[in-house]
């Protein structure tokens, strides 16, 4: 079961125009494609639709961050203070980011949590335009998904503390709130219901219930969390299609890496990150390219090593956004809380699910398949989990949130996870100690000695135009 969802060109559209004004010279009705006023029907649910699309890509992956008006989406800035990505280019706004040190003022940071509002407030109005007319279309249950999954994104990377502002129909700005991660959360699962309760669409379904599984986890709801997840096939995979028709239609954590060359994989960042290139996995796939001369590819910075990424390999390659897999990782987490972790129990039987089912995993083999590169070549069946891997793991804790590194990367839940190790258990964490987890001690650039301690984002300054808003609520994880 898989969506592909498109970015679909507007241009097109262009034929709303009357034909009379191709004909005549001198009566050009209007400069735009598309007018506001045309879209207010039934006949343009497609069009808002995929606007919708367009602005949940730009938030989610970015389109190319090389200081040319571009931008980067939560699949990048979280990676980036998680540890996923290394800093590779010269943008004091990034390496801010990297080194755990954000300020408020970070105007790059700023620009992407706009992009982020932006995406929620077109996913809720192209909702509330299908609730009018076509309220049994599966797209108003996927527009209705893709706001909630925003919202999941506002808590899982961000302080507590966003506030939701609305456009009234006059286009007045009615400013909301500073709204704790748990009210983000509880709104995620709002959006969530209503999905579900606009379809029987399979995949719309399973979108919806493995995201409200997500959000559940979050609030440390494992048991309802795993009773959720547990309705979602593994074969499900909701995916982003790209193109390389304009900027925006590309794959941005392609282009952030390997062309732009702003990222580059990390391995235990901080001393303490996880192991993305030290230890050998299909699912998280990497190289290094070497010029004629012999040199190693550096980043933007000319020092930093460029390691690529090799999960997604071209600009027009789909990118994941949910699927089966994580299902089943939010079943494993569920029977870990309850005490399951032994042989034969759910703990290991849901992790080797995926492992197993190559059905599962089509959306992850690398693209495109080069038969002399051994770093494209399809992930293949990988060997189940035994308890010999939770000890050799260091625990079952350890062993879950491995797999969920691999399974996931790139995918905007790494911070979310490493927040979720440090936080107090009696609020669903793990209560590791935060520089156990996050990157710690020397960092490897020039004017910043150490890292920081940031384990999530600021709201931007720009927020303190909304008289609700003077600062985060709090920064705790």
């Amino acid at each position: 079961m898989t969506n592909t969802s498109k970015l679909i060109a507007l241009v097109g559209l262009a034929s709303l125009a009357p034909f009379a004004s191709c004909n005549d010279p001198l009566k050009v009705s209007i400069p735009d494609i598309v007018q506001p006023g045309q879209l207010g029907d039934s006949a343009s649910l497609a069009t808002v639709k995929a606007g919708a699309l367009g602005d949940f890509s730009i938030a989610y992956t970015g389109d190319h961050p090389d200081g040319s008006g571009g931008t980067e989406g939560v699949s990048m800035y979280g990676g980036l203070l998680a540890d996923e990505w290394i800093n590779s280019e010269t943008f004091p706004t990034r390496i801010e980011v990297d080194a755990r040190t954000i300020q408020a003022t970070n105007a790059d940071v700023d620009l992407w949590f706009r992009r982020m509002h932006q995406s929620r407030n077109s996913a809720e109005k192209a909702a509330a335009q299908f609730a009018q007319f076509a309220p049994t279309d599966p797209g108003h249950a996927e527009m209705l998904a893709i706001a909630g999954l925003t919202y999941i994104f506002f808590a899982e990377t961000w302080c507590s503390g966003v506030p939701v502002s609305h456009l009234d129909a006059s286009g007045n700005i009615n400013y909301g709130a500073p709204q704790t991660t748990r009210q983000v959360l509880d709104t995620a699962i709002a959006r969530f219901d209503a999905a579900l309760a606009t379809t029987t669409d399979g995949t719309m379904t399973a979108f919806a219930t493995v995201e409200k599984a997500r959000a559940v986890l979050d609030t440390g709801g494992f048991a309802v969390a795993g009773a959720l997840a547990a309705t979602v096939p593994t074969s499900f995979a909701y995916v982003r299609e790209h193109s390389e028709n304009t900027d925006r239609q590309n794959n941005g954590v392609y282009n952030g890496n390997f062309p732009d060359q702003r990222y580059a994989v990390a391995d235990l960042e901080g001393g303490n990150g996880f192991r993305f290139r030290s230890v050998s996995d299909r699912r998280t796939t990497w190289r290094v390219f070497v010029d004629q001369a012999g040199d190693t590819l550096t980043g933007f910075d000319g020092s930093t090593t460029l390691w690529t990424q090799q999960r997604y390999g071209s600009r027009k390659t789909s990118i994941t956004v949910a699927t089966g897999v994580e299902a089943r990782l939010i079943q494993a987490e569920a029977a870990l809380q309850a005490g399951d972790t032994l042989a034969g129990g759910q703990f290991l039987a849901q992790l080797n699910d995926p492992r197993t089912n190559a059905a599962s995993r089509g959306y992850f083999d690398p693209s495109p398949f080069d038969p002399t590169d051994p770093t494209t070549e399809p992930i293949g069946a990988l060997s189940a989990l035994s308890t010999a891997n939770i000890t050799a793991s260091g625990g079952a804790v350890n062993l879950l949130f491995a797999e969920r590194a691999r399974w996931l990367w790139l995918t905007a839940h790494r911070l979310g996870d490493m927040r979720r190790l440090v936080r107090p258990k009696t609020q669903g964490g793990y209560e590791l100690p935060v520089n156990s987890v996050f990157p710690t001690g020397p960092y490897f650039k020039v004017n910043f000695a150490t890292y920081g301690t940031d384990v999530n984002f600021p709201i931007p300054i720009t927020e303190k135009q909304n008289p609700n808003f003077s600062a985060c609520l709090n920064r705790d994880p």
